[in-house]
């Protein structure tokens, strides 16, 4: 499966989800100075001009390399980058993870909400997709709130399944499908 841009952008008159541009430097900037969004991620975790620019590429690139797409989450009114929201392609036919974070100025808005039911929609209407799944670590609440709210169902959960460099972690299983929740 190959995914591609939506066009036009996705919005939902609270977010618009757009393709990444070359000067969301602030956005990278603000999600490097929060420890957990580098730790699952590769927005580095000292910001830089040239690793922003490289974060920033590898999200341009992920479309023609075929491993999905990944969208900028941009206030409606300012177009700013304020997030990300990205559908990896997984193994399994018709298969997506979706992943989400958001700069901390500005949680507590429901972008990340807005976001993940905007781009799970697109995919399963849209994009061929059967399934939009989310691995959530356990103490995630947060995370785990966002996903119930855009219309994913929990389904279970896979012990030691997340690697990061200093350690392991259980995953709480989500997912939307074309047949429902």
């Amino acid at each position: 499966m190959r995914l591609s841009y939506p066009e036009p952008d996705l919005s939902d008159g609270v977010v618009r989800l757009r393709r990444w541009k070359d000067g969301d430097f602030e956005c990278v900037r603000e999600a490097s100075s929060d420890s957990r969004i580098p730790e699952g991620t590769t927005v580095p975790a000292v910001f830089t001009a040239e690793l922003a620019q490289a974060f920033i590429e590898r999200q341009q690139g992920r479309v023609e390399a075929g491993d999905g797409v990944s969208l900028a989450v941009a206030d409606l009114n300012t177009g700013s980058a304020l997030g990300l929201a990205v559908l990896l392609v997984r193994p399994q036919p018709g298969v997506v993870g979706i992943g989400y974070w958001i700069v901390p100025l500005a949680r507590g808005r429901g972008l990340a909400t807005c976001a993940t039911r905007l781009l799970s929609e697109w995919a399963l209407a849209e994009a061929g997709v059967a399934r939009v799944e989310a691995w959530v670590e356990p103490e995630n609440v947060a995370s785990q709130r966002v996903l119930t709210a855009a219309g994913f169902m929990r389904e279970g959960l896979l012990r030691s399944f997340l690697s990061y460099p200093s350690r392991r972690a259980d995953a709480v299983v989500f997912a939307r499908t074309n047949r429902g929740a």
